[in-house]
């Protein structure tokens, strides 16, 4: 691929922000150089296939796409990113490709043959006082220190500043909630037609243009009962005879970069699940437009316990008031999961409880042990919003106090297994962009 997928100029910025980046992250540990390999995909054990090969994140964010196993990026103060590219002639598969526009803006060294590429790294870090290596340990054989492949003040440091996204990195986030919205458009008029979660699953991967391999992670398309499996895994091939609801999390890639998205639909509009699921929504998009820089996300975590606490109490799941269904932990039965985290080239983004550059680490609150992100909300970071109410027996069962539920009420939704709404949001000096909702609306305009 010659022409570029985006937009150069912003790569450019990425660029120069990266090695600003990672000269600080090398001057603070003492180190001289940085090695970022891609890595190479390993073997299924005793077998002669490997999994889909995700290159290292730290070498992604300098090269996006994943055509590079196998080639290197050397970063050191003062002069251009290096890549020692790997590729080559080969007639079982096809060789990774160098774009122009990646020859462009980055010092490219080509190898053809893997051990050519390793002496050439070792004679270029020959007289370096301190390299180290940022990715997979088993990729090059430098004879490095232990405490020099990854050490940990290290790429704590390249982990926290990952949560600040430049310009490109919010722009290849747009392309990919773009890609993960005509992805679910697709999914929810196959479910709306009948169809199983497998042809499901099949409409989402047309929709959003994309294989299996290239997914940020495994869809989950839950039919029913199904979507009170938080991470449901199956993708039934049977269609049902009678389905009330469907809940579907999945997102698409643009050059390395991630969207998570989830909605939930009922299968008859109008009816009371059709109600829960809308005034949920309602209670996501105003949680949405209260994100602001100087909050932490703890807190947000918080007020969205206490507006799923509200739901209970008007939809009669509960025999009690909100505060009292907040402070018996009532919510945390019905949403047992934290309200988000960061995105970007993981899905669940790195950092997330860091405190501090050097690692320290915000522990989330006695309460809910399982939050992700617990960092203070700045400009620039990327992270979900996604509220949960759900129905799942074993959560339910173990309630203590009884008669604070209404039983019945919450027994007629136990066949939808539950709901969550899903959106990717931009924090900015005043406010806050969400990539997932113009996506929709932009498809839906054109299609009308």
């Amino acid at each position: 691929m010659n022409a570029s997928p985006f937009d150069i100029g912003l790569y450019r910025q990425h660029l120069h922000h990266l090695q600003g980046e990672w000269e600080a992250a090398l001057e603070a540990l003492g180190a001289d150089v940085a090695v970022l390999p891609s890595g190479i995909a390993a073997m299924y054990f005793q077998d002669d296939q490997a999994p889909p090969f995700h290159p290292n994140p730290h070498f992604a964010r300098w090269l996006p796409g994943r055509d590079c196993e196998g080639s290197v990026l050397v970063v050191r103060p003062g002069a251009p990113a290096k890549l020692h590219f790997l590729g080559g002639d080969d007639y079982w598969h096809m060789p990774p490709t160098l774009p122009e526009w990646a020859a462009d803006n980055l010092d490219v060294a080509r190898h053809t043959d893997a051990d050519d590429l390793a002496s050439a790294i070792s004679t270029e870090l020959a007289g370096c006082k301190r390299p180290v290596l940022a990715g997979p340990a088993d990729a090059l054989d430098l004879n490095l220190r232990p405490h020099d492949v990854n050490p940990k003040e290290f790429t704590a440091r390249l982990h926290y500043a990952r949560a600040y996204k430049t310009d490109f990195e919010l722009d290849r986030m747009r392309a990919a909630s773009a890609a993960g919205a005509a992805g679910h458009i697709a999914a929810r008029d196959a479910f709306l037609g009948g169809g199983s979660e497998f042809e499901i699953q099949l409409a989402f991967l047309a929709g959003s243009s994309q294989v299996t391999s290239e997914l940020p992670y495994p869809s989950i398309v839950a039919l029913g009962e199904h979507a009170g499996i938080l991470h449901y895994q199956h993708y039934d091939r049977g269609r049902p005879n009678d389905t009330r609801s469907f809940l579907i999390d999945a997102g698409a890639r643009a050059d390395g970069y991630h969207s998570d998205i989830t909605r939930t639909y009922t299968a008859t509009p109008g009816d009371d699940f059709d109600e829960l699921v809308q005034a949920l929504d309602e209670k996501q998009q105003a949680m949405v437009a209260q994100v602001r820089p100087g909050m932490t996300y703890v807190d947000l975590h918080v007020r969205m316990h206490q507006e799923v606490a509200d739901l209970l109490v008007r939809f009669d799941f509960v025999r009690c008031s909100a505060e009292a269904a907040f402070d018996l932990k009532l919510t945390d039965a019905f949403f047992p999961h934290g309200l988000g985290h960061l995105l970007g080239l993981q899905t669940h983004d790195v950092g997330g409880q860091f405190g501090a550059p050097d690692g320290t680490v915000t522990e989330p609150p006695e309460r809910f042990p399982s939050l992700r992100l617990t960092r203070n909300i700045e400009p620039g970071q990327v992270f979900t919003v996604e509220p949960g109410l759900y129905f799942i027996p074993m959560l339910l069962d173990a309630i203590e106090e009884r008669d604070a539920v209404n039983w019945v009420k919450v027994e007629s939704f136990m066949r939808c297994g539950g709901i969550r709404i899903e959106d990717n949001v931009a924090v900015e000096a005043d406010g806050v962009e969400n990539l997932t909702r113009p996506a929709f609306a932009a498809l839906e305009e054109a299609a009308s």
